[in-house]
């Protein structure tokens, strides 16, 4: 981590510590003196390789009356297809992140070996955090997809999903033994450093601000440039495995740089991606992408075609779909 982002951290912690004494707190499982606190590796495994979806209790889900449609596995997090009456729910567990609770949640509670579960609710969604001994936070939400959710804040069906799967995956990381990993073909976005692709200048110069802070993507697979002036700005790049079916081109209309090329808004954010490369597999449909998130007051999009012109080149050439 580079100098820069342990000064933001150090910030960022004497913020949490002032947010989280006002947080809801309630007890949960007491620490045994013999045992030690549990840290993000020791939970998760490798943080470079965790495969999130093995994460995933599906039968408990089941037993629940829940069924999981789809899963895919990728360099941040899981993405999931959830059915629970006549509801349908995107579910994703992952990202890492510092635990920093820029938003109090509704409720903290503290488990066994200095864990803490913290959950919030919205109209959109319902997520929680597995907070480890080492501020290392694990997200898991649930968001409404289709069908029949009132769109409430904390409406049941996106806070019982939300529920289930963080309690199977706090069991799974309190539990010994090996945890499973992710593993990459040959040319996969796994062999680059993702803060490479862009020097702070250069986010700083699209931006249009005076300089920037950056940030590695806790496990890799990301990296966050940011302004902490007013308005805020920023720009995420994610390497991230996408469900597009058999063809990839029909996602995709338009070029840049002489790859496929799609953007659009989503929550507040201009969203611009690529694709890579088919993730292996005996009907191959996932594909390894690079994506863009621009936040900016104004012009995002074109900021994010603009930053997408630095980054596209020095990605491995696209090979198309054969």
């Amino acid at each position: 981590m580079s100098p820069v982002s342990s000064q933001r951290l150090g910030v960022l912690f004497v913020l949490a510590l002032l947010l989280t004494s006002c947080a809801p707190t309630v007890d949960g499982v007491a620490d045994a003196a013999d045992v030690p606190p549990l840290t993000s590796t020791a939970a998760l495994g490798d943080l470079d390789a965790v495969d999130f979806c093995s994460l995933l209790d599906t039968r408990r889900l089941r037993e629940a009356g829940a069924s999981v449609e789809r899963t895919t596995s990728g360099f941040l997090r899981c993405d999931a297809e959830v059915e629970i009456g006549t509801a349908g729910l995107a579910v994703t567990i992952g990202d890492l992140h510092w635990a920093t609770p820029f938003v109090q949640a509704d409720e903290s509670t503290k488990l066994a070996r200095s864990v803490t579960r913290r959950h919030f609710e919205d109209e959109w969604a319902c997520w929680q955090q597995l907070v480890f001994s080492d501020e290392v936070g694990l997200e898991i939400a649930a968001y409404q997809s289709y069908g029949d959710i009132a769109g409430d804040a904390g409406d049941a069906e996106m806070c019982t999903v939300a529920d289930l799967v963080t309690d199977g995956v706090q069991q799974l990381v309190f539990s010994s033994g090996t945890r499973e990993v992710m593993t990459f073909a040959d040319g996969s976005l796994a062999e680059l450093a993702p803060c490479s692709l862009l020097t702070m200048d250069e986010a700083a110069d699209v931006l249009r601000v005076d300089s920037v802070l950056f940030e590695d993507a806790i496990g890799g697979g990301g990296c966050s440039w940011w302004w902490l002036g007013e308005p805020y700005a920023g720009v995420d790049l994610d390497f991230e495995v996408v469900h597009f079916g058999p063809l990839v081109s029909d996602h995709y209309d338009d070029t840049l740089g002489g790859r496929p090329t799609r953007s659009f808004v989503s929550e507040g954010q201009c969203v611009i991606d690529t694709p890579h490369m088919r993730v292996p597999a005996e009907v191959p449909t996932d594909w390894e992408v690079v994506s863009l998130y621009v936040y900016a007051e104004t012009a995002a999009c074109d900021k994010a075609t603009e930053l997408a012109e630095l980054v596209w080149p020095r990605l491995p050439e696209y090979e198309g779909e054969g």
